[in-house]
């Protein structure tokens, strides 16, 4: 039996991860700018408000697991954090550039944080109040995969009540 390597154990979680976001960025290519803040029912969740979400996530885990600084905004988590209610107001958020160089900049401080760890700290068990989201910190990388594969569909929801297709062809 062979033992699992931070490497194997990193790449696996960082694979799980790159799909969603590629799904999340595609889903999001050709939403229309003025759409981005679109609810397809009331009280949903919008384009804008997913892509400020998911920044905001990975921001948190950086922070809490690795203790990366904050890559983000301290103001985003009013616009986007947990509990946090979506609005039809463009004028309410960040531009679509700053939130999509906030998520990008929130991805690679949570991978460096994952990537620093080393097999036994991703091996080893997450806090007491982390265990029901994932029981070990490699486990955390499929919960954020997950994460963002949930939102991924309320992307799809919106996709769909504006009348556009698919922008999953696999």
């Amino acid at each position: 039996m062979t033992t699992a390597t931070s490497s194997t154990l990193f790449d696996t979680g960082k694979a799980a991860m790159d799909l969603a976001r590629r799904c999340t960025l595609k889903l999001v290519d050709g939403i229309p700018p003025d759409k981005l803040c679109h609810q397809p029912v009331p009280n949903a969740n919008h384009a804008l408000w997913v892509l400020g979400h998911l920044a905001c996530s990975d921001d948190f885990f950086a922070t809490q697991l690795g203790g990366h600084e904050p890559v983000i905004d301290e103001k985003w988590g009013e616009l986007f954090g947990m509990g946090s209610k979506p609005i039809d107001d463009p004028g309410a958020y960040p531009s679509l550039e700053e939130v999509m160089a906030g998520l990008e900049r929130a991805r690679q401080a949570m991978l460096e944080t994952f990537q620093a760890m080393g097999e036994q700290k991703l091996m080893s068990p997450t806090p007491d109040d982390w265990q029901v989201f994932a029981p070990t910190h490699a486990a955390v990388m499929g919960s954020v995969a997950f994460h963002e594969g949930f939102h991924a569909g309320q992307l799809s929801a919106v996709r769909r009540s504006l009348g556009l297709g698919s922008a999953l062809e696999m």
